[in-house]
């Protein structure tokens, strides 16, 4: 167990400035700083050192304060997680001083043995670090478990030979999380000129080191706090010494020119005159402030080691602002530099889409990856949970007892259930201090449906090992020996991808293809599948190119055969083809033949599917302008036959988004423990929840648009509520505990 107070000091001794013992404390301090400290086996990262022993924060210095007073930070479990997490992502190998164990993960054997030829011999040149003194490679230890481990000896200073990687932090508010990023990090790189090996001034050759940080939001005031935060602690160094009318300033401190303000820098130099002539001094580290709102460009040029991006859940151009940013740390093919995305439960809006998406998919965005403990859906972002947070409930040595803590949480919320605002109340708790990652996505503006729930669903569809097996993506093509003359081949070779994440990740967006994914083949009746079994719902783009919205497809089983299954998408294809909207009638053509010549819906403002479906000879597959539903018959020709669906006013998108929400609540039976089931309870689309979620008035949303078809669809053709009262009501119920779909999940929290 770690003792806390062997890494803190107890005073900073002030030492004559002329004197051998003030110089060699502050270098030894600064050595400690740049390099860590050992005691009793454990490594303390440098950044943590300076943090922990010369940073000022402003905080409760005890449970029962009722001011805010300067102090030092606190040393807890969650400063040392974090700042061994940073370590990492700014890529910890090892220590200079282990003979045995490496962490750079070339060293990893079946990676080592995997690397291309020339990179394997360019490791072996240039990592000697990674090798024995005999030539062998060393034993490969990840640098997470390493970090953390109390060692026999002092293994020496750190190395950080592994190329960089980014990292986000989500959690509740409160725990500290800016000032260990804007003390800890920000100011320490700045300070210590990101440099990861102290070099004794009186050796020091060439030019000063220089490194470059870059702070920035979606808007200036998060990114503005978190520098108030920097420049606050660099005020408050300590060390400063006030001898008669001389003043002697903190030995770390430094002198620099430039404004804090957004699209400003402050810059680590000061002129001097040197022979005559005034010249700029320093060591010209750099820290840039920068404000992405409407210019996701904001930090092109700029070549820096560490970007923080602040409050993420505010960031509406987030994924935008990361990939224009990543050029910016890279040497050729190497990762210098690392992004640190942070984002605080309650602070979730305009971009909560974009923060979610790049949590629950670390290994595209290139972060350091965790593993969900809390809800078990696999990789995630670093997520600290609310009882991490709460200083009454740490031992002696700053670690948290969890039980306790998480009994406090658990008591609160149930007492705010039970007040006269509960449900705002808990929401509010809920946003403020998440217990499972899913609760910090939690917005605060309105949406029509219901995000929770819809969370939850997808949530469990990422966990559940079975649903991969459900989702088959297929080839579809025309067979004349095919009873409905198309037939299709599974993709074995895993050739096709499905575009199931909103907003697309990276890897989507070089390829927008799409595949037509099935979760449930055609059903027969009598040896044939109905054609008034199944429906189609389409929302089409109005142009070709590879540029712009995508087309959705969705085949969703109607209400009329009700105990072989209802109101569940069976099928979907979500894309934008190379080839343009041919390829897009021609999918869409295919469903409808493979699922019994089901009837398509389609918004008719746009696109070309009247004209394809003219050209082929089968107006008959479309489905003709509802009557029933979007009334606007002042629109109606009288004389003609008008095919889809208008999308032309909010008010219609309004009425049709309200369907949509009464078709995702509606309550189909209850599970084997007794829970209610609903429409979206069977969702299966991942791509489609996260819209769902997203879903606000102004962005655009084309899954939920293709859903669309199919529920007017329903509405138009169907009561939706018929027979469900039924006697039957037990035969109609009978699919539930037969539908794959449903059964892989029939345990699922609604």
């Amino acid at each position: 167990m770690i003792n806390r107070q062997n890494f803190l000091l107890t005073e900073v001794p002030q030492f004559h400035p002329a004197s051998t013992r003030y110089v060699e404390w502050w270098r030894e301090q600064k050595k400690y700083c740049i390099e860590g400290y050992w005691s009793s086996g454990y490594w303390m990262p440098g950044n943590l050192y300076f943090y922990v022993n010369f940073g000022t924060i402003s905080g409760n210095k005890t449970a029962h304060s009722k001011v805010k007073m300067p102090m030092r930070p606190f040393l807890r479990d969650l400063e040392w997680e974090f700042f061994y997490n940073w370590a990492e992502a700014r890529g910890f190998s090892g220590f200079l001083d282990d003979p045995h164990v490496t962490c750079h993960r070339y060293a990893e054997s079946d990676v080592f043995h995997s690397l291309p030829e020339y990179d394997k011999q360019y490791f072996i040149e240039n990592t000697p670090s990674a090798f024995t003194v005999a030539g062998k490679l060393k034993e490969y230890v990840p640098a997470r478990e390493y970090l953390r481990r109390q060692h026999l000896v002092n293994k020496g200073r750190p190395l950080y030979e592994n190329e960089s990687k980014d990292f986000m932090m989500m959690g509740s508010r409160g725990f500290g999380k800016s000032y260990s990023v804007a003390v800890g990090v920000v100011l320490h790189e700045w300070l210590f000129d990101g440099v990861t090996e102290y070099i004794d001034p009186d050796k020091r050759q060439g030019e000063l080191p220089k490194s470059t940080t870059v702070v920035g939001a979606g808007d200036s005031k998060y990114s503005g706090d978190l520098l108030g935060k920097t420049k606050f602690a660099l005020n408050s160094l300590p060390g400063n010494l006030q001898l008669g009318s001389k003043f002697y300033p903190s030995p770390f401190s430094k002198q620099y020119s430039g404004s804090w303000g957004s699209g400003t820098e402050i810059v680590a130099k000061y002129k001097k005159k040197i022979g005559g002539e005034w010249r700029d001094m320093g060591t010209f580290s750099e820290i840039k402030h920068r404000t992405f709102q409407a210019n996701a460009f904001a930090a092109n040029g700029i070549r820096a080691g560490v970007m923080v991006f602040e409050e993420i859940g505010m960031f509406d151009n987030l994924l935008a602002s990361r990939n224009a940013s990543v050029e910016c740390q890279m040497n050729g093919s190497y990762k210098y530099g690392s992004m640190m995305f942070l984002g605080t439960g309650g602070d979730m809006d305009g971009g909560t889409v974009d923060a979610s998406i790049m949590f629950n998919d670390p290994e595209s965005f290139n972060m350091i990856v965790f593993q969900d403990e809390w809800e078990n859906t696999g990789k995630i972002g670093y997520f600290v949970p609310a009882y991490m947070g709460l200083n009454q409930y740490k031992d002696k040595n700053g670690f948290t007892l969890e039980e306790p803590a998480k009994e406090y949480l658990k008591a609160h919320r149930e007492k705010l259930r039970q007040s006269k605002g509960g449900s705002s109340a808990i929401d509010d708790e809920l946003q403020n201090r998440p217990i499972i990652p899913s609760e910090v996505f939690l917005t605060k503006k309105g949406n029509v449906f219901p995000t929770d729930s819809l969370r939850n669903r997808l949530v469990q569809l990422k966990r559940d090992d079975n649903f991969s097996m459900l989702e088959k993506c297929v080839n579809l093509y025309f067979d004349t020996e095919a009873p409905t003359g198309v037939n299709y081949s599974l993709d074995v070779d895993k050739k096709l991808m499905p575009l199931n994440s909103y907003p697309l990740t990276d890897q989507n967006k070089k390829n927008k293809e799409g595949a037509v994914v099935i979760y449930e083949f055609p059903l027969l009746i009598d040896g044939k599948t109905p054609n008034d079994m199944y429906v189609i719902g389409h929302d089409p783009y109005a142009t070709d190119g590879t540029e712009g919205s995508l087309a959705s497809v969705y085949v969703l089983k109607t209400n009329k055969y009700i105990k072989h299954g209802y109101s569940e998408i069976v099928a979907s294809f979500v894309g934008r083809p190379y080839e343009g909207r041919r390829v897009v009638n021609e999918t869409l053509y295919k469903l409808s033949l493979l699922y019994g010549s089901a009837k398509i819906y389609f918004e008719n403002v746009r696109g070309n599917v009247k004209e394809y479906f003219e050209k082929i000879k089968r107006l008959d597959l479309l489905a003709k302008q509802p009557t029933t539903v979007l009334t606007t018959r002042a629109s109606y020709e009288i004389n003609s036959v008008v095919y889809g669906y208008p999308m032309s006013n909010s008010k219609m998108k309004s009425e049709g988004i309200g369907y949509i929400r009464d078709w995702l609540i509606e309550e189909r039976g209850i599970d084997q423990n007794d829970r209610i089931i609903r429409n979206l309870d069977l969702l299966p689309d991942k791509g489609l929840l996260q819209e769902l979620i997203s879903y606000n008035h102004t962005a655009n949303f084309d899954r939920v648009m293709g859903l669309m078809g199919c529920i007017l669809a329903l509405e138009e053709t169907t009561n939706r509520y018929i027979n469900l009262r039924q006697p039957e009501d037990d035969q109609a119920l009978e699919f539930l505990s037969s539908n794959k779909l449903f059964n892989s999940t029939s345990n699922w929290k609604l």
